[in-house]
């Protein structure tokens, strides 16, 4: 497993800013549009190639969704821990992930969702798709997890299908 196996005690990491829309990270002080996102239900995107963070963005927003985006492992873990603890009024719809990310992989963070029993889907996204690393995404409950490259309107398919439009 990666460098964490689960959400616990990493509340001693040092605090990233998480972005909440393509064109770059929150203020100190929000913007109303990025308010308002952190109200509304959306979908959580941890992805550490910025251009094909920023594509899944789109598609999703096109798609009906809001969108937040973590550039690595630690600030996703940051912003699940957040919503956890009750700190962000939001809920995550759902969480796109890459598998393979600086600071905690994907796997780790799926993980740390089944062990704190946080009932969230998770979509993995790699560029190493083994059949162990499909099987271990399986055991750990994954919805699904997409071979990069891949197609897009796939991904967004199969969150709508389990998610819906909100």
């Amino acid at each position: 497993m990666g460098q964490f196996a689960s959400l616990r005690g990493l509340r001693k990491l040092q605090r990233k800013p998480c972005t909440d829309r393509p064109d770059g990270p929150r203020h100190a002080t929000p913007h109303r549009h990025e308010a308002r996102i952190l109200k509304s239900p959306y979908l959580l995107i941890a992805e550490d190639d910025a251009d094909l963070r920023a594509l899944l963005s789109i598609a999703f927003e096109r798609a009906g969704y809001r969108v937040a985006q973590c550039s690595n492992g630690i600030e996703l873990v940051q912003r699940l821990q957040s919503v956890i603890e009750g700190k962000e009024d939001a809920k995550i719809l759902a969480l796109v992930t890459d598998i393979r990310m600086p600071g905690v992989t994907g796997l780790s963070i799926l993980e740390g969702l089944n062990d704190l029993g946080v009932p969230l889907p998770v979509f993995l996204m790699t560029a190493f798709g083994s059949q162990e690393v499909h099987a271990e995404a399986a055991r750990l409950g994954a919805n699904r997890c997409f071979d990069k490259p891949f197609d897009i309107e796939a991904l967004v398919g199969a969150v709508v299908r389990t998610v819906g439009i909100h």
